[in-house]
């Protein structure tokens, strides 16, 4: 299951609090997104780089507080990028606007169709209280940037596959040999396997490649 949807599902429905005063969009969306994979408060800028990425604006003015800007360039250094058409829930989606700061939100759906959870100073789609908006993809201007994170960051890991039970195969056995011996109750012995004497006459049964005959003696 797509955990970064479940956390975003979350929001929606109130059950998770992430900031909601405004211009701190990538703190919202980090609040989202370690709160889908249990991880600690910052723990995403790290697992990023993201001090290796910062912005040469963002060094100066602020070295110890990202921007969305730098994690934009943090997902570009890196390659971690897509087309806007291969665009999925759970990516981060980028804007720079304004051009110092950037702006980022995080891809969800809803009804089948893509939405940017965003902290934004302006309102726009459906507001969510303070300065969380949802809003549809397409209503979300100034697009830059799609970025995608590792899939074990998106999606829940898949449970391991059950095992392979092999039903043994019946085989028909064929019956052992048999040598006859009628015995003094008047039943028969099977004396297969045996080498023995009756009656005079020694019966030699422990050759499995014999034909076996099954003897009566006289009387």
């Amino acid at each position: 299951m797509n955990k970064i949807q479940r956390s975003i599902d979350a929001v929606l429905s109130g059950k998770l609090q992430i900031e909601r005063e405004p211009n701190y969009c990538l703190k919202a969306d980090r609040q989202v997104i370690e709160d889908a994979n249990d991880w600690r408060g910052g723990e995403w800028y790290a697992l990023m780089a993201i001090s290796k990425h910062l912005t040469p604006e963002n060094r100066r003015r602020s070295p110890t507080v990202p921007w969305a800007r730098s994690m934009e360039q943090a997902f570009i250094d890196q390659k971690m990028t897509v087309p806007l058409s291969a665009a999925s829930a759970g990516d981060v989606v980028f804007s720079r606007l304004p051009s110092d700061f950037g702006h980022i939100g995080l891809l969800g759906i809803e009804n089948g169709q893509l939405y940017v959870l965003e902290n934004a100073t302006v309102r726009r789609g459906r507001s969510l209280g303070g300065s969380l908006n949802w809003v549809p993809l397409p209503q979300w201007g100034g697009l830059t940037t799609v970025g995608r994170m590792p899939r074990d960051w998106v999606f829940d890991a898949a449970p391991p596959a059950p095992p392979v039970v092999v039903k043994p195969t019946s085989v028909a056995v064929s019956p052992g040999p048999r040598v006859l011996i009628e015995n003094s109750g008047g039943g028969w012995d099977n004396v297969a396997g045996q080498r023995i004497s009756r009656g005079g006459i020694t019966v030699n049964a422990t050759d499995p490649g014999a034909v076996w005959i099954a003897l009566r003696g006289g009387k």
